[in-house]
């Protein structure tokens, strides 16, 4: 559980509260049901229908009293005034019957709105009495689960038999601080079991609505609502992102000029920066008669750990971790929960003393046979998965060229052969990083990865027209190539949406370029990358985004793809929409010269389409 004051969870129910008194209305609430809500008639009505009821009644007994004194006899009287009492009694009771019937027929209608509304909405109400361990809920949150969470869930015991183990862990600890605190409002993110069985994410979002008088919490009410997709795609994110920052780590290792030794000590410890990894180490691979991997790098608060546990590639219960198989099966291994893998059972107990809940170790083989291991540990489960495994195999390549990059420096330190091959060694190093970044983002959405390379073709052949030199030019292509590598943290529904955005949609879209910059900020391209991922949606008027750059403020490499952006954009079809008309296309760009787009990068845009628009895929006819 997220230990945050949030809460959400699934399910719950209506009710109604009148008087500071919350009185659970009905279990379950959807449009085919009978339920309804019992309520009085706003105040306002009811303060109305009181001031008539006072005129009419005084109006009647003044109105009778003056006519029984004028026609009727003293004889008479006592009988008159009672049938007249008898008269006020049928006429207020039937003019209290229309009203009533009115004023139902209003709120049945505006209850059965409300309801329709929520179900509508797909989120769950529920109310929650502590003291009692009474929960109620309608339905609408658990329309994904398969199952009447409104039914099932009556109190801590159904709750807590519905939701993953590992997540029910903070529900007393969150009561416990609510309890403490003042604030009274929380959000839960919790797993619930699935009528397949699975396990699929629900939000619950809470408020306190009562306290004893010591403080501590006697009812609480809220909302629950699937969050499945979203969660699914920011955890898949994270999972990308973590990958990425161990190839990061690789290529500055491989950067730092140190002996392997040294460059593998330096990407451990960069490795193990990172709040969610309590240890990284690099092994070497024995072929003793028991297999040993010897750890020799190692970084991290579980450094301990490593430093006194024995590895293997055997097949003996100390060679079935996740290092000992990447050294059998020659590719990465991941183990998703080393409490509930038989392949951590050897080391289970020192493991969850540790804090170490996940891992990844990566094998590197060397052209001569000598053999490493990098093993990356998390303190969460789930935090490394197969759909990267081709991220870590590209890991694997890069440190190899690393290491034989970092001796050959050591073998031949001075001489200016050495110098070219570390350099040719070092090129194919920023090779490999770029196409893990280029193939994760290729993985998540093909149409994004084969724009990035048009926008690159494109690009070039603009900053040649501006006769930027060829090492500016390979820069301007590699950064053309990853501008889009932000991508890879907007969900994927909302990249081929078809039809227009809504403003959260956009706003999300827009993240791209920052979240491009954090992957890349960090490695040192020896060009302008990360200022061609960040400012490549700014304009020369400040009209862009994210930081509202204006003129030169913004890199020229980064104008340049700019406009090959734009230009590819609107100039090929999308997975929602055919191409616009070329003459639309250039129109934009024209339109823009000078305020939105560079000048003179327009210019040059211009000469190349002139004559080579179809070699670059655009459909020039008008």
């Amino acid at each position: 559980m997220n230990a945050t004051r949030n809460t959400g969870n699934a399910v719950f129910s209506s009710w109604h509260s009148n008087k500071g008194v919350v009185r659970p209305v009905a279990a379950t609430m959807n449009p085919s049901d009978g339920s309804h809500l019992n309520g009085a008639p706003p105040t306002n009505f009811a303060l109305r229908v009181a001031l008539v009821y006072t005129a009419i009644s005084i109006v009647w007994i003044v109105g009778s009293d003056t006519v029984v004194d004028a026609f009727f006899s003293a004889a008479s009287e006592h009988f008159v005034q009672t049938l007249k009492g008898f008269l006020f009694v049928l006429v207020t009771a039937l003019g209290l019957f229309l009203v009533l019937r009115a004023s139902g027929q209003r709120e049945l209608s505006l209850v059965q709105r409300l309801r329709d509304a929520i179900y509508a909405s797909r989120d769950g109400l529920w109310h929650w009495d502590i003291a009692r361990d009474r929960i109620v809920a309608t339905a609408g949150g658990d329309l994904e689960l398969g199952w009447n969470a409104a039914r099932t869930i009556r109190g801590m015991e159904g709750w807590k038999a519905a939701v993953h183990p590992e997540d029910w862990a903070g529900v007393q600890g969150l009561l416990d601080e609510l309890n403490t605190a003042d604030t009274d409002a929380w959000v839960l993110q919790q797993r619930f079991r699935t009528a397949k069985g699975d396990w699929h994410w629900i939000e619950i979002k809470g408020h306190v609505l009562s306290r004893s008088s010591d403080g501590t919490v006697e009812v609480m009410e809220g909302t629950y609502h699937s969050i499945d997709g979203l969660k699914r795609t920011q955890l898949s994110i994270e999972r990308t992102n973590r990958a990425l920052r161990i190839l990061v780590a690789a290529y500055n290792a491989v950067a730092s000029g140190r002996s392997s030794s040294g460059a593998l000590a330096l990407l451990v410890e960069r490795i193990a920066d990172a709040e969610d990894c309590p240890v990284a180490w690099v092994g070497e691979v024995r072929n003793d008669p028991d297999k040993h991997i010897v750890p020799f790098a190692c970084a991290g608060p579980a450094s301990a750990f490593v430093k006194t546990a024995e590895f293997r590639w055997d097949d003996s219960p100390y060679g079935r971790g996740p290092s000992g198989t990447c050294i059998r099966k020659g590719e990465p291994s991941l183990v998703g929960d080393v409490l509930n893998s038989e392949g951590a059972a050897a080391w289970r107990e020192e493991l969850n003393q540790f804090g170490i809940r996940s891992g990844v170790s990566i094998p590197i083989e060397m052209a001569d046979g000598q053999r490493f291991v990098l093993h990356v540990a998390g303190n969460s489960p789930q935090q490394f998965s197969d759909d990267d495994t081709d991220t870590y195999e590209m890991i694997a390549q890069v440190l190899r060229l690393m290491i034989d990059s970092a001796d050959v420096a050591v073998r031949f330190s001075q001489s200016e052969i050495a110098r070219l091959e570390i350099a040719e060694r070092l090129q194919k190093a920023t090779s490999g990083v770029i196409s893990a970044l280029a193939t994760v983002v290729e993985k998540r959405d093909p149409y994004t990865a084969g724009h990035q390379h048009r926008v690159a073709e494109l690009a070039v052949a603009i900053g040649r027209e501006l006769a930027l030199s060829e090492d500016r030019l390979e820069g301007l292509r590699i950064g053309a190539w990853i501008h889009d590598v932000g991508k890879i943290g907007v969900p994927t529904e909302i990249l081929s949406k078809p039809g227009r955005l809504d403003g959260a949609e956009i706003a999300l879209i827009q993240r791209h370029a920052q979240i491009g910059y954090d992957i890349v900020k960090s490695i040192d391209f020896g060009w302008p990358i990360e200022k061609i991922v960040y400012q490549h949606h700014e304009r020369i008027d400040g009209s862009g985004y994210p930081q509202g750059l204006k003129g030169d403020q913004i890199a020229l490499e980064a104008r340049i793809v700019a406009v090959a952006d734009v230009i590819e954009s609107m100039g090929t079809d999308r997975p929602y929409r055919a191409k616009i008309p070329w003459q639309a296309v250039i129109d934009e760009i024209e339109s823009g010269r000078g305020t939105k787009y560079d000048e003179n990068v327009v210019a040059a845009a211009f000469s190349v389409l002139d004559t080579r628009a179809e070699a670059f895929g655009f459909n020039t006819a008008r």
